[in-house]
C-alpha cells in the first residue's frame, strides 16, 4: 500500500508539472535539442508548446555556422562550424532535404530558418525556392507567383520573427516591364498568397538583412535602404560618420544582425586594417554608435600567414581575414568569428583574446588557396522548432 501511495503521489506531481504551462517551459528550455525533437511526439500540447513563438525565441544564441565552401560548384558544398563545445549537429557537406537535381543553395538564415533555392543555372523558371528548418528537417516549397515576364530575380529575403508571429514572409525583387524600375513581390506563409505591392527604384537588393521588422540593404549611393515588411514602406537610414580623410572610400567588411541589432564594420586603406570599429544600430534605428573596438595585431603576430607580403599596407588584401559573424549578448561574452587563411577563429571583444575554432587546412601557407569563405558565405544556425 505504501508503494502504491508513492506511485500515486509521483503521478499527481507529473500531471501537475505537465499541465502547468510555465513550469513545463522552464524545464523544456534547458533540455538538449535531440530530446526536444522526441518530446514533440508526447502530445499535441507539447508539440504546440515546443513549436510556439515564445519557445522558438527562448534560445536565440547561434550554435554554429553553415559555411558555403568556395568555389561554389554546380552542387554547393558546406561545412558546419560548431560554436559549442559539444557539436549539436552531425557533419555534412550538402543539403539533401529534398531531391533537387541542381543541388540546393542557402541564400539566407533568419532566426533559425533557412531560405534556400535550386542551384539551377538554366533559368529562373526552373528554380525552386524553399524554407527549411534544419532543426526539425521540415521544409516547404514556395509556390510560384505565375509566369512573370520579364523574369529576372535581383534579390530574395526571408522575414521571420518568432517573437511576433509563427508566420513568415519572403520578399522578392524582380524585373519589371517598366525599364527603370523593379517589381516588389511578397509571399505570406499565413495566407499562402502572393501580393504585388508596387514597383520600386533600381538599387542593389542583394544580401538583404532582416532586423526588427524591416529588411535592410546596403546601397551604392550612400545610406541604407530599409523596408518595413508589415507596413510595406521604404525609408533611408544614414551610414555612420566616417573620418574626414577617408575620402568616402570606406569598404564594408561586414553587415549583419544578431539579437535584433544591426552590426556594421567599415575599413579604409588610409587607416590600419588591423584596427577597426564594430558599429551597432540603436533599437529605434535613430543612429549608429561604436559598440566594440577591435585590435587584431596580437592575432596577426600569432598567425603571420595573415599578412600578404606581396601587397602594400594600404591594399585591401594586406591582412587576409573575413568576418563571418558578430555575436553579442548583454551581460555575456561577446565575440566575432573570423576566417583567416585555413582557419576559423573566435575573437573576444572583451579582452581581445582569440581561440582556434577549426583548422580547415593544416599547414596552409598559400593565402589565396586557403581563403575558403567570404563574409556572405556564413549562415548562423539557431535551433528552433518553428513550423514551416
Amino acid at each position: 500500500m505504501e508503494r502504491q501511495g508513492v506511485s500515486n503521489s509521483s503521478t499527481k506531481s507529473a500531471e501537475m508539472i505537465g499541465n502547468n504551462h510555465d513550469i513545463l517551459i522552464n524545464i523544456l528550455v534547458h533540455l538538449p535539442e535531440k530530446s526536444l525533437l522526441r518530446f514533440r511526439n508526447v502530445s499535441k500540447h507539447w508539440l504546440s508548446l515546443i513549436s510556439s513563438p515564445y519557445f522558438s525565441r527562448s534560445s536565440n544564441f547561434p550554435s554554429g555556422l553553415f559555411l558555403r565552401m568556395q568555389p561554389s560548384l554546380n552542387k554547393p558544398k558546406y561545412h558546419f562550424l560548431s560554436l559549442d563545445e559539444k557539436p549539436v549537429r552531425d557533419a555534412f557537406t550538402s543539403l539533401t532535404f529534398v531531391d533537387d537535381s541542381a543541388g540546393i543553395r542557402i541564400l539566407q538564415s533568419c532566426n533559425g530558418l533557412l531560405l534556400c533555392c535550386s542551384n539551377s543555372r538554366i533559368g529562373e523558371s526552373s528554380r525552386n525556392y524553399y524554407i527549411y528548418n534544419p532543426t526539425t528537417s521540415q521544409y516547404t516549397t514556395l509556390p510560384k507567383p505565375g509566369n512573370r515576364i520579364p523574369n529576372t530575380i535581383f534579390g530574395v529575403t526571408l522575414a521571420f520573427d518568432p517573437s511576433k508571429s509563427p508566420h513568415y514572409k519572403v520578399v522578392f525583387v524582380r524585373s519589371s516591364r517598366t525599364s527603370h524600375l523593379y517589381q516588389l513581390e511578397i509571399y505570406s506563409s499565413e495566407t499562402h498568397l502572393w501580393s504585388f505591392p508596387s514597383e520600386i527604384l533600381k538599387v542593389n537588393y542583394s544580401q538583404g538583412v532582416y532586423c526588427c521588422g524591416s529588411i535592410h540593404w546596403m546601397t551604392n549611393y550612400g545610406p541604407l535602404l530599409c523596408f518595413d515588411v508589415d507596413q510595406e514602406r521604404f525609408q533611408e537610414i544614414p551610414m555612420p560618420e566616417i573620418p574626414y580623410d577617408w575620402n568616402q572610400n570606406a569598404k564594408c567588411r561586414y553587415f549583419g544582425e544578431f539579437g535584433d541589432r544591426l552590426h556594421l564594420v567599415l575599413t579604409n586603406g588610409r587607416h590600419s586594417r588591423s584596427k577597426f570599429d564594430v558599429y551597432q544600430m540603436e533599437r529605434d534605428v535613430s543612429r549608429w554608435f561604436v559598440k566594440y573596438q577591435v585590435d587584431l595585431n596580437a592575432l596577426i603576430s600569432a598567425y603571420p600567414e595573415m599578412t600578404n607580403s606581396s601587397s602594400q599596407p594600404s591594399d585591401s588584401d594586406y591582412h587576409a581575414f573575413r568576418i563571418l559573424a558578430v555575436v553579442c549578448k548583454e551581460n555575456e561574452a561577446s565575440f566575432m568569428v573570423l576566417h583567416i587563411p585555413g582557419k576559423a577563429i573566435s575573437y573576444s571583444f572583451k579582452d581581445k583574446s582569440f581561440t582556434l575554432l577549426h583548422d580547415f587546412a593544416p599547414g596552409c601557407t598559400d593565402i589565396e588557396g586557403c581563403i575558403m569563405f567570404e563574409s556572405d558565405d556564413a549562415y548562423p544556425y539557431i535551433p528552433t522548432f518553428a513550423i514551416v
